[in-house]
């Protein structure tokens, strides 16, 4: 399909007439919305010389009586599961949110809320007198976690507007009013921040996450020491709906969101447990002289760099990374498996390094359920007509096949085919756990605390995955969302008058 199509279709229509474009989400141009679709249409490059370096000499067979892959011994297999033996989710949610975390964020938002402050009263005109300005009183970590609740709640009980949540009509909600008022909700929103801005030293790409990279560092450590996954671990892309001008914006078509910010993932397989995570950026160009930054164990491609660094903690512990054709090469399967990593996933048989058999396969000449395979001694790859052609790519499955069935019909299929499904959904997983429970859909949001809310509501998922293994009679998703939500709300309470006049006079 051509941009043109794509652009006048129902795709182009929808970013036209529902373009998310409040106060912090302008709308997209056709230009604009152009360049992304060429961007995410891009082919991923592909270093020839890299090749060269990263691969051994591969000398194919189709002999797989000489084919000696064997599945790694995982070293952690005695220790999957949570590292804290908690169950409570209040308990939880604070181990992830602990004081030192928040203590951070109130200092930023207090000192963000009081430069912004500062800076309207400098303007010729001053602030009015009905400005929300004017309410403006320090927050603390105990607010934050009220915020918190209320952000849980609303996700709980979806509603058109925000404003709904505080209405007094028919169809009232009075719990939100009684956890905080629509005015106090709208400032902390408006200021939550996370680093302060006249600080932000970093260039290039790095910048473009400044304003939320604490956070992110923050929850990466956090997941990645609260779990220790099982052998299965899948890489995929998430997207998080954003409709606004952002130059990293991205169209995956197959995502429910189809258009916003992307992260790249790694989650556990079985559960979707989010081990670690980035966020897309943009093309990333070399910067001269920093050859650190230009390739990663010796890879220069960027599909490539992103499995290596979110696997970086997960080398040589014997962990089965399963992923699809995007990121997948054959030096890349072969690094991995000489540090002691398995590999299962589709491969993009145009690649470099594919055996030149099934390079040049003509999948219109062949027959439905024909197999073409092939190794070289610890990776094999293989092609499968079913409705089409299907490339893979493992360090431990040879040719065989099982039987299966489709629409009423027996049918053979390899087991790498088979394996590949049932291992490759952690992130889509995750994804739909988290399409119930979207604390992020409200529109005119600043893009960094649309990022934040999503880490909030991830934190959330990963948590409850850590409740369900702990416990014996473990709540579902949703009790165990409203009750930390009622948790928090009830350990945290309101901020009485008293309290307030003190915060003003020692704001002053």
């Amino acid at each position: 399909m051509s941009y043109s199509e794509i652009l006048s279709g129902p795709l182009g229509e929808e970013l036209r007439v529902d373009s998310g474009s409040e106060e912090e989400e302008e709308p997209m141009s056709l230009e604009e919305l152009r360049a992304i679709l060429e961007e995410t249409a891009e082919d991923v490059e592909e270093d020839p010389e890299e090749h060269e370096r990263l691969s051994e000499s591969f000398n194919w067979s189709s002999d797989y009586s000489t084919f000696r892959g064997q599945p790694e011994v995982y070293s952690q297999a005695g220790e999957r599961g949570p590292n804290i033996k908690e169950t409570d989710p209040l308990k939880l949610f604070t181990h992830v949110w602990d004081h030192d975390i928040m203590n951070s964020i109130v200092a930023q938002t207090n000192e963000y809320a009081w430069q912004t402050i500062a800076q309207a009263s400098e303007l010729p005109d001053g602030i009015s007198a009905h400005s929300r300005l004017n309410d403006w009183v320090e927050t603390t970590t105990d607010e934050l976690y009220k915020l918190f609740a209320v952000m849980i709640f609303m996700s709980l009980m979806v509603a058109g507007r925000v404003s709904e949540y505080w209405s007094t009509g028919t169809l009232a909600m009075p719990g939100f009013r009684k956890l905080m008022s629509i005015k106090r909700y709208w400032l902390l929103m408006r200021f939550l921040h996370f680093v302060d801005n006249n600080t932000i030293s970093v260039h290039g790409s790095d910048r473009k996450v400044a304003k939320i990279q604490p956070i992110i560092d923050h929850c990466n450590k956090k997941f990645n020491s609260m779990y220790t996954p099982r052998r299965e671990i899948s890489i995929d892309e998430s997207l998080l709906l954003f409709k606004g001008r952002l130059s990293w914006i991205q169209c995956i078509r197959t995502k429910a969101a189809r258009f916003g910010i992307k992260f790249y993932e790694l989650c556990e397989a079985v559960t979707g447990y989010l081990l670690k995570f980035e966020v897309y950026t943009g093309k990333k160009y070399p910067q001269t002289g920093d050859s650190a930054e230009d390739s990663l164990y010796g890879f220069t491609s960027a599909s490539a760099k992103v499995v290596l660094r979110l696997m970086q903690r997960f080398l040589n512990k014997g962990h089965c990374l399963v992923m699809d054709n995007f990121y997948n090469s054959v030096t890349l399967t072969r690094f991995l498996k000489l540090n002691k990593t398995d590999v299962i996933g589709t491969l993009n048989r145009r690649r470099m390094g594919t055996p030149r058999d099934i390079q040049i396969l003509n999948e219109r000449k062949l027959q439905k359920a024909a197999v073409v395979s092939r190794h070289c001694g610890d990776v094999s790859v293989l092609s499968w007509k079913d409705v089409k052609l299907v490339t893979t790519v493992s360090t431990y499955h040879n040719a065989d096949m099982l039987p299966g069935r489709r629409a009423g019909q027996q049918i053979l299929k390899p087991v790498v085919v088979h394996d590949y499904n049932k291992y490759m959904g952690g992130v889509d997983l995750k994804d739909q756990m988290l399409s119930m429970y979207l604390m992020e859909r409200k529109r005119g949001m600043k893009w960094y605390l649309k990022v934040f809310k999503r880490l909030i509501n991830v934190s959330i998922l990963n948590i409850f995955i850590i409740h369900r293994e702990n416990s014996t009679n473990p709540l579902s998703h949703r009790q165990f969302r409203y009750k930390l939500a009622e948790q928090l709300a009830q350990k945290y309470p309101n901020l009485t008058l008293s309290r307030l006049i003190i915060l003003l006079l020692f704001s002053a």
